[in-house]
Formats: C-alpha cells, sequence, structure tokens
C-alpha cells in the first residue's frame, strides 16, 4: 500500500492504484472514499485553462479554474484525478490558498475546503489551480528536426480518452460528469489553436506571440476535451452554414478538395438518419504521433497524420467513424466505461454506412454485417475488465453485429427513429446500456430484448459444423451455447429466372444446405446480417467441408444463372469473387460492362485483380487467351477510383503476367528514381503503382529512394511496405544489399510507421547468430532511445529478442544497453521477460 500525507495537517489515505505508474495503462482510477459528511462527491460545472507550452522545458504551464457545483455543509475534503507533474498552488476564487495534497502516482489531487465560506447554501464555488504538465500519451509534443520528418513542423496536442485528461489538466475525469469547457493558450505568430467551440479571442501576446481562447457553450466530458497547436494550414468548405475544415501541419499533401466533398456527404446522410448535427462545427485535425488512430474530439476529430487526407476506403471509413461519434459518444455520452459498446459499436456500425455511396450503389440494400468480426471470449460488455481492456473487438465490431441484428429485426424506420429519440432524450447528457435496450423494447418485444440484453453479456461466438453430403453440397448444424444470436442464419437460393427462395437454419439441429432445383445458386445470407460463414467456423474438417462443399455453390454454373449474378448486390458478389476466383457470366469482350454493373466499387477492383488469374487459366483456348490478355492490357493502365487503391495495394496485379508494368509506367518509374524529394507524383499514383510488381534491382532504385527522400512521410511507408514485399522472393545473393538498406533506416528516421516496416523486415532477412545481427541490434538500441518512437518500442524489444537468437549473454547485453531509455510500458515488460514476445 501507499500512503500519502496532507500538505498542511497529519493524514493518511488510501489509494487503490499505488503500484501503478499509469492508470491509463491499467484502466484503474483512484479508489476515491465514499461521500459522506466530511468528502464530497464533485460535479463539476465549468473547466477554464489558461496555459503556454514551454518547449525549452517540455511542459505545459497553467492554471485552471474549475468551477464546482453547491457542495453540502461539512463537506471537509473534495478528491480530483490529476497525475499532471506538479501542482503548484490551489486557490479559492476571491479568496486565500488552500492545504492540498497532490499525488502524480496515485493521480490524486485532494483539497481541503473545510474553511471555504458558505458551504452547503447552494452556491458554486471556484477553484484555482497552478500546475505543470510534463509530455506523455495524453499531452503530446512533436519537435521540429525529427529525424525522418519531411515538413520540419512543431505541433503539441491532447488525447484524453480515456483517462487521459488527468495528464495534462486536474479534473474530474469520469464519463457522466459533463461541463463547459474553455481553453487560452499561447502560442508563436505562425501557429495556430484549435480547440472545442467557439474561437472567442485570438490577440497579440507580445515577443512575437499570440494568445487564441477557445469556449463551448454545451458540457463536455473530459474525456472529449482537446486542444492542438502547430503551424497548421486550413482546408475548408461550407455544409449550408456548417464550417466543416481539414487541419495539417504545414506542406501536409493531400487530395483535401475530394476528401471534404466526403466529409459533407456523410455528415448529410448521418443528419438523415440521427438528426442535426450538434455542433458548432466540424474539423479533422491531422497529428503526427498521435497514440490512436483517431479519436472523436467534440466538434474536432483528431486524425493519425495522413490517415484522411485521401479519398480512400480504409481512411474514409475512419473518418465515417469519427464523424458517427459526433452524435453517438459526443451528444450523448457514457454513465461509465462499461458501455463503452454505445458508442463504439453505433460508430462502427456506421463506418460503412458513410461509405454506402461507393459500397451499394445500386444492388439490394444490405446491412453490412460481413463487414464486422469478433473474437471468441470478447464481450460486447464485460464489467471484470479495466478500462484499457475494454478496448477489444467486443465493444466494437462484436456490438456492430448486435446492433445490426436488431436494425434487421426492427426495420431501418424504427430503428433510426429510436435513436434519434434515444438522443433527443439524452442531448447533452449521458446514456447507459438499459437505456438504449429499453429504447427497443417496444419495438423488439420481450422475447428478443430479453435475448438482446443477455447478448450483450455473452463472451461466446455462435459456431457451425459442417460436413460433406455424398449427393453435392454439405450438412450445416448451427450452435449458439452462448445465447449471442438475435437474428437467424439464412440463405437464399437464385433461381435460374432470378427468383430466391430462402431458408432458415435451425439452432442445434443438422441442416443440409444444397439446391433442390437445376440452376440454382447459393447466397450466404442475402440480408447480410453476420459476418462471413468462416468466421464461426472452428474445426478443421468444417472449414474444409466449407471450402470445398459449401463455396462452389455460391457460383452460377447455367447461362441462366449467371445472367442474375449481377442481381444479388455487392456482399454476395464479393463472397464468389474472393472465393472462387471466377467471374460467372463475364466475357473478354464484355468484362468491361461486368466490371460496371458490379454493385461496389470495391467489388469492381476485386474484379480486376480476379481477371488476372482468370485470364491465365491454362484451359483457355489460344484464341480466349489473346481476347484476355487484350482486354486487360486495355483496362489495367486505367487507375481505379481513389476509393479502392488500398484494396489493390493489398491484392496487388501480381498474377497479371499479360502486362508489362515496367514499360506501360517507364515514365512513373523515371519520376521515382529521383526519390520524390518535390512531389512529382501523388500519393494515390503512387497507390495505384503499389499494385504492380516489377524486377527487384528496379524496385530498389525506385522504391528505395522514395522510401528515404520523399517529401511526404506516408509516400516514405507506402514505399516500405512495397520494399518488404519483395523479400520473400529474393535471391540470395541481394539479400545482404536489402538487409542493410532496411537496417540503415533503425537509426535514420524517428517516423514509426515507416520503423515499424523496417523492423519486420530485418526480423524476416536475419542472419543465423547474433554476431551475425549486431548491425540491426545496434540499429534497434538506437531506436529505443528515442522518445518519439514509443510506439514501435513494442516490436522493436521482441524482434531485439528474436536477433539474438537464442545468444543470453547477447540478450542480456542488448537490455543493459537499453536499461536507461525510456521505454512504452509494454515495451518496458517485455524487456523484463521476452517470454511475452510473440
Amino acid at each position: 500500500m501507499s500512503f500519502t500525507r496532507w500538505s498542511s495537517h497529519s493524514g493518511l489515505r488510501w489509494t487503490s492504484c499505488f503500484l501503478l505508474s499509469s492508470s491509463l495503462a491499467a484502466g484503474c482510477s483512484t479508489a476515491a472514499e465514499p461521500p459522506g459528511p466530511e468528502t464530497a462527491e464533485v460535479d463539476v460545472q465549468r473547466y477554464e485553462l489558461k496555459g503556454d507550452y514551454d518547449w525549452a522545458r517540455g511542459r505545459l504551464a497553467a492554471t485552471v479554474d474549475i468551477t464546482l457545483s453547491p457542495l453540502p455543509q461539512g463537506t471537509k475534503t473534495i478528491s480530483l484525478d490529476s497525475a499532471v507533474a506538479e501542482v503548484k498552488s490551489v486557490r479559492l476564487a476571491g479568496g486565500g490558498a488552500l492545504p492540498f495534497s497532490a499525488n502524480a502516482s496515485a493521480e490524486q489531487l485532494e483539497v481541503d475546503v473545510s474553511a471555504v465560506p458558505g458551504l452547503g447554501t447552494g452556491a458554486a464555488i471556484t477553484l484555482e489551480i497552478d500546475y505543470e504538465a510534463a509530455p506523455s500519451d495524453s499531452l503530446v509534443p512533436v519537435i521540429e528536426d525529427r529525424k525522418g520528418d519531411p515538413l520540419n513542423v512543431r505541433a503539441v496536442f491532447t488525447m484524453s480518452e480515456p483517462v487521459g485528461a488527468r495528464r495534462w489538466m486536474p479534473c474530474h475525469d469520469t464519463p457522466s460528469d459533463r461541463a463547459i469547457f474553455s481553453v487560452s493558450m499561447r502560442m508563436d505568430d505562425a501557429e495556430k489553436m484549435i480547440a472545442n467551440g467557439d474561437l472567442v479571442s485570438d490577440e497579440p501576446d507580445g515577443d512575437g506571440a499570440h494568445r487564441m481562447k477557445y469556449e463551448t457553450t454545451y458540457t463536455l466530458p473530459t474525456y472529449l476535451m482537446a486542444f492542438a497547436i502547430s503551424d497548421f494550414e486550413v482546408e475548408s468548405t461550407m455544409k449550408g452554414d456548417l464550417p466543416v475544415s481539414i487541419w495539417h501541419r504545414r506542406g501536409l499533401q493531400g487530395h483535401y478538395e475530394a476528401v471534404l466533398g466526403e466529409m459533407v456527404g456523410m455528415l448529410d446522410h448521418f443528419e438523415g438518419l440521427l438528426g442535426p448535427y450538434p455542433f458548432e462545427k466540424y474539423a479533422v485535425v491531422h497529428l503526427p504521433n498521435l497514440p490512436a488512430t483517431g479519436i472523436e474530439n467534440a466538434s474536432i476529430s483528431f486524425h493519425y497524420e495522413g490517415a484522411g487526407t485521401e479519398p480512400l476506403a480504409a481512411e474514409l471509413s475512419l473518418t465515417a467513424h469519427e464523424i458517427a461519434h459526433q452524435w453517438v459518444g459526443d451528444l450523448v455520452t457514457l454513465e461509465s466505461w462499461d458501455d463503452l459498446w454505445i458508442k463504439e459499436g453505433m460508430a462502427t456500425l456506421l463506418e460503412p454506412e458513410g461509405l454506402r455511396a461507393h459500397t451499394d450503389k445500386d444492388g439490394p440494400f444490405t446491412l453490412n454485417g460481413n463487414e464486422f468480426f469478433a473474437t471468441e471470449g470478447e464481450a460486447i460488455r464485460d464489467t471484470s475488465l479495466t478500462i484499457a481492456e475494454k478496448y477489444n473487438t467486443g465493444p466494437y465490431t462484436r456490438a456492430a453485429w448486435l446492433l445490426t441484428q436488431i436494425r434487421g429485426l426492427v426495420g431501418e424506420e424504427a430503428f433510426w427513429a429510436t435513436w434519434r429519440n434515444i438522443l433527443e432524450e439524452h442531448r447533452f447528457g449521458s446514456i447507459g446500456t438499459d437505456d438504449v435496450l429499453e429504447a427497443f423494447a417496444e419495438a423488439l418485444g420481450p422475447e428478443a430484448t430479453a435475448r438482446a440484453k443477455h447478448a450483450v453479456d455473452a463472451k461466446g461466438l455462435p459456431t457451425l459444423t459442417i460436413a460433406p453430403l455424398p449427393s453435392g453440397g454439405a450438412t450445416v448444424t448451427l450452435h449458439d451455447p452462448d445465447g449471442a444470436l438475435l437474428v437467424p442464419f439464412d440463405i437464399g437460393w437464385v433461381a435460374e429466372d432470378g427468383s430466391m427462395r430462402t431458408e432458415t437454419l435451425p439452432i442445434g439441429e443438422p441442416f443440409d444446405v444444397a439446391p433442390q432445383t437445376s440452376g440454382e445458386f447459393l447466397v450466404l445470407d442475402p440480408k447480410d446480417h453476420h459476418f462471413t460463414w468462416d468466421s464461426f467456423v472452428v474445426d478443421e474438417e468444417s472449414m474444409n467441408a466449407y471450402y470445398t462443399n459449401v463455396l462452389p455453390l455460391l457460383v452460377p454454373t447455367t447461362p441462366a444463372a449467371e445472367a442474375h449474378f449481377l442481381e444479388i448486390g455487392a456482399a454476395a458478389q464479393d463472397e464468389v469473387l474472393f472465393t472462387s476466383s471466377s467471374l460467372p457470366g463475364a466475357t473478354p469482350e464484355g468484362f468491361v460492362a461486368f466490371v460496371a454493373g458490379l454493385d461496389s466499387e470495391w467489388t469492381q477492383a476485386n474484379a480486376m485483380s480476379t481477371a488476372c488469374s482468370v485470364a491465365i487459366d491454362p484451359s483457355h483456348d489460344p484464341a480466349t487467351a489473346e481476347a484476355w490478355a487484350t482486354a486487360l492490357n486495355q483496362t489495367l493502365p486505367i487507375p481505379p477510383p481513389p476509393f479502392v487503391l488500398d484494396l489493390i495495394q493489398v491484392y496487388g496485379y501480381g498474377a497479371c503476367s499479360m502486362f508489362d508494368p515496367v514499360t506501360a509506367f517507364a515514365d512513373d518509374w523515371t519520376s521515382l528514381q529521383t526519390g520524390l524529394a518535390s512531389g512529382e507524383v501523388d500519393y494515390l499514383r503512387l497507390s495505384f503503382l503499389t499494385a504492380f510488381d516489377i524486377p527487384a534491382p528496379l524496385a530498389m532504385t525506385t522504391w528505395g529512394r522514395v522510401a528515404k527522400q520523399a517529401n511526404m512521410a506516408r509516400a516514405r511507408w507506402l514505399a516500405t511496405i512495397k520494399l518488404r514485399s519483395y523479400l520473400s522472393g529474393l535471391e540470395p545473393a541481394d539479400i545482404p544489399t536489402w538487409r542493410a538498406f532496411f537496417v540503415e533506416m533503425l537509426s535514420t528516421t524517428e517516423d514509426t510507421d515507416v520503423l515499424q516496416q523496417a523492423i519486420r523486415a530485418v526480423v524476416t532477412t536475419m542472419g543465423p547468430t547474433a554476431a551475425e545481427n549486431a548491425d540491426a541490434l545496434a540499429g534497434l538500441d538506437v531506436l529505443l532511445h528515442s522518445p518519439w518512437t514509443r510506439v514501435a518500442h513494442l516490436r522493436a524489444v521482441c524482434a531485439a529478442f528474436k536477433l539474438t537468437a537464442g545468444d543470453v549473454m547477447a540478450w542480456d547485453a542488448f537490455a543493459e544497453g537499453v536499461k536507461d531509455a525510456q521505454l512504452a510500458p509494454n515495451a518496458a515488460a517485455r524487456l523484463a521477460d521476452p517470454s511475452l514476445c510473440p
């Protein structure tokens, strides 16, 4: 146990977190004494922060005025959450100093208010707290001259969810306590600040500096309070009278007009589903070294720098997720962190909803269940977990799956009307699990409501066991031992005339999945309520039967059936193209029309990759093979819509042996050989080029130079990923040169995206002994001593353990060399016990 002593009088206090250096990492918050006649529960009405980030000292020096709701008579102490470096003084506004006890390791600030006049009279009181906060994962400075940063522009910003606000401001750090927030910060004249609320002042502050102040007119919990300061450039548009903008460090390239257009479209779509947008502005702020991919501060979402500067599917998905939070998570917040699933499940459900214009353009309306997944053992709500541990698939994709099932049961109109009612009823307030489920009770009915309440806490997943049928097809048994299902598993059979008959799998009983009439083909989950079937198959025999006996039933086998393939919707089309490497009904001459008829841009891009496999089928006669080669040589040089470029980055056109990318894109390779220090080729074009394989020597002289010289950090990252993809196919004689390339990166860049790829490449090309890996171990030592590479520390420590190749003395020497490094906590744990490494 740990004890702290009052600064002005004798006394002891117990804390439950005495062994923890970071309650964020452990998901622990200090255990306050229960409210009583001497210690009062805190309810904050307002925070007013005034500060200045001291770059020379690496400290936020600030004063926060905290206005508290009236305290009862007899209150002697109040407790606030505080993990700042130093609390210098606590005063009563308009009065004198107050005794206090600050314990940063216990994340606790206790203030003696026994001498405050007027307690019990219904008057609010305001505390003035002078303090300093140190850099952390919640107060993140990014310095100039960071190795590998082509922009060389400093920034400082906050990251508060779930319990990080206490690291940059003493506060009542709980999601159900909402308060007005204002922040006033001093910065250089070239810099700007963005924060929650309206900009209410921007005034000179001497010595080439100015002071900006933002203030909200609405209440927020502390996890949504935020500010960021940098030499920002601002790209902006309007959605009616709503300002919509993207803030980024000066010089960061992107297709901002296109992304802003997508953002406006998402806001429009979500307003139609959820009601009017609730805040005064919406801004996306790009920040390097953000400890998350995205975070939904009210009216200002912070994105990991570059994630959302291009209209790519993954980036737009992130953008949709954070915009959705402005309603669910920001307008209405959580009663407790056990209710995390409410905001994260809905935002995850709304991700593909925000992309529907790209993914379900002409086909049947689907519910996007195939976009989600879950992990066995991870419940939607698990009250036994610490706060940090709650951030798993349960509150995100599994919760989105449950909500999708509810959506399917109650119907579109009732689903969205219920959510609009929830948001209106709890506007600028908080909500709990029971509130949400009870809101749907009338539409669901008693039985389904009871199942939904049970499913929230279920940890197990349904499973499918599959066995071949001798006559074709398979016998499938659906099991749901933990009661996770609300909606049954349906299948559909499309007949040659285009009609569909549906069947429902019973729970716990074998069911034969086989065609009944000639020419019909199978559609799994026609309404798209659930994950793909392979997510529920857990044993090897069933998985083999799934691939051998079920998936072939999805492919139309007669011309009459093939004619209806373009009518079944994007989710079903994707399943066929991904799993069968076939293009039902497509011919070389009609390929362009076939692709245009698919219902999703994603599916269309997949069709291009699949066509290459179809084209090289050795069973083709020469004329057909030539026709496919001609068709693909005409279509492959044409970039697909930007939305799908990240798909072809993953799957590529490596099978397109009939196409010569070296000749077709000769001008591009010449440009890449310059290193792109002036951005001669934009990111979308680079993304397209990564889909094609070129000879390894050319790859090193093109992508290798981009990886080290490009004026865009994400171009360097993309090039490094592309280079790493060549390692498995290198000639043995070439491996040392490629390995040296990646080893050099370990000590010459502090870009953690690039470093994550370089570390993996070094492990892939490692030598058999620690001595042969000494140069890589030296590079990892440099990396781990950098305070700007913490995101890569975990991978770096585990890589070092592998590179020592079982040599105990080499590992001990490496560990001794980095014991003075300020390691990320998860990396420090693995340095102490490398068996924790995967």
